[in-house]
């Protein structure tokens, strides 16, 4: 991944508070919506939620997962950290 696109994804304060909230672990849309609402004092709308959890998801932060039992989509963080490597410009995922 190009460091443009890691650092334009991590450029926004509510995706970044997202990352921290699926840090916890998975959790479909609405569940994400609803703890940033009750954890974070900038409240967002629902719509909002959703678009940056799809931007996330676009820019390989987060990988998405139909669960047939529950019928929803659930968003897990697609690993832990990054690394950057500045000569060469790019990000790689870590564990």
């Amino acid at each position: 991944m190009e460091i443009e696109e890691v650092a334009k994804a991590l450029s926004s304060d509510t995706r970044l508070k997202i990352l921290k909230l699926l840090a916890e672990g998975e959790a479909s849309a609405v569940h994400v919506y609803k703890m940033y609402n009750e954890k974070f004092s900038d409240r967002r709308e629902r719509a909002t939620i959703y678009r940056e959890l799809e931007v996330l998801y676009k820019s390989n932060f987060l990988v998405k997962t139909y669960k047939e039992e529950s019928k929803e989509i659930v968003y897990r963080l697609a690993a832990r950290s990054i690394n950057l490597d500045l000569v060469a410009q790019t990000a790689s995922a870590g564990p």
